[in-house]
């Protein structure tokens, strides 16, 4: 967070601020700054213990920092136990109630709180209308599907509506074609509502369709946020390059300079970029999306691109994915088959490669 913003003015709904988390002798979470923004979707994607986890529970009050503070709607919640804040929870399980009935199980948190009867019962009806479930009010969980126990579970979490929704894996238990279902209905309900959500995932796709803006972590730290699209198209390093979708690394050797940029040399070949702060002699690393790259047959001396092997193609119904080869280097690459004929494709036939060389992004080492 700016040095120069203090918590209660910034526009976030949760700030954290240098906060460390230590389990004995483990460091979860290393002075981690933090800013989620009112309003917005936030998603916290990484590898099993990376932290993002451990960063939910601390803003449920599940657990508290061993040094930094935390912030919700300008409020110092640090030590503050979970039952004193203000947040509504799903997660991967449901963890419906099975002997309640579901207008039970949603009305369950009101009645913690000892909300009026006749408030209850509208706000329980409203909450069961926004999931689209305003019929299935007397049934119980047995009775339901995995996707309208999950509706029950965030009707159960908005209710009351509290400061921030916080969302634990909560797709990972359903199936492929329910779960994408699932994201876009939870993204539409969170536009609707306004509230201020936290998801925690593994899944790159399920952050990259919801959310707002993406927190990529690895052993305890924040290797890059931002949106989707600038994490996926100007990855940092090369965790996140490789982390947030399928990401050639291009090993390269800078030539030199010239007025119109940087000359480097990859696998044998002279390609002119913009121009980077780098030393003749200096190796670097770029990312490169396989998708950027485009294939063409070699037609003869003449051919422009970079030359290229194919060491395997496999098909998948509207796309091809090549496994390609560049004097050693392992390059992939996606062809989409749009009805034209395609080229040869066998194993060893050689292609030429075409990519915008403003595609390849210098990777920053990883910390």
């Amino acid at each position: 967070m700016n040095a120069m913003t203090s918590p209660a003015a910034s526009p976030a709904d949760v700030c954290f601020v240098q906060v460390e988390k230590k389990f004995d002798t483990t460091t979860a979470l290393h002075s981690l700054d933090l800013e989620i923004e009112r309003g917005s979707l936030f998603a916290l994607l990484g590898p099993s213990g990376c932290g993002k986890t451990t960063t939910l529970r601390l803003i449920a009050g599940f657990e508290q920092p061993t040094a930094g503070h935390i912030y919700i709607r300008g409020t110092d919640v640090t030590g503050l136990p979970a039952y004193k804040r203000s947040f509504g929870m799903v997660f991967q399980s449901f963890a419906l109630f099975p002997h309640l009935t579901v207008a039970e199980n949603v009305a369950f948190g009101l009645k913690m709180r000892n909300v009026p009867k006749p408030e209850i019962a509208a706000k329980v009806a409203a909450a069961l209308e926004l999931v689209e479930l305003g019929t299935f009010a007397d049934r119980y969980p047995r009775q339901l599907s995995g996707g309208q126990q999950q509706r029950v579970a965030l009707a159960r979490a908005v209710v009351f509506e509290p400061d921030v929704l916080l969302l634990d894996e909560p797709l990972s238990a359903l199936d492929k074609m329910l779960r994408e279902q699932m994201q876009v209905e939870i993204r539409h309900l969170q536009q609707r509502l306004k509230m201020t959500t936290v998801f925690v995932t593994h899944d790159q796709e399920e952050a990259l369709t919801m959310a707002d803006r993406v927190a990529v972590m690895k052993d305890g730290r924040i290797q890059q946020a931002g949106t989707p699209r600038d994490i996926y198209d100007r990855p940092l390093n090369e965790f996140v390059a490789t982390f947030l979708g399928a990401s050639n690394i291009i090993e390269a050797t800078v030539k030199g300079t010239e007025d119109t940029g940087t000359v480097i040399d990859v696998a044998g070949n002279t390609l002119r970029i913009r121009a980077i702060p780098a030393t003749t002699g200096t190796r670097l690393r770029f990312a490169l999306r396989p998708e950027k790259i485009s294939i063409g047959p070699i037609t003869g001396s003449t051919t422009t691109g970079v030359s290229a092997t194919v060491r395997e193609a496999i098909y998948r119904g509207s796309q091809t994915l090549l496994y390609l080869d560049i004097g050693g280097m392992p390059v992939n690459a996606v062809v989409q088959n749009a009805g034209v004929e395609p080229m040869n494709l066998e194993p060893g036939a050689v292609v030429a490669l075409h990519w915008d060389n403003a595609n390849m992004v210098a990777l920053e080492p990883t910390p």
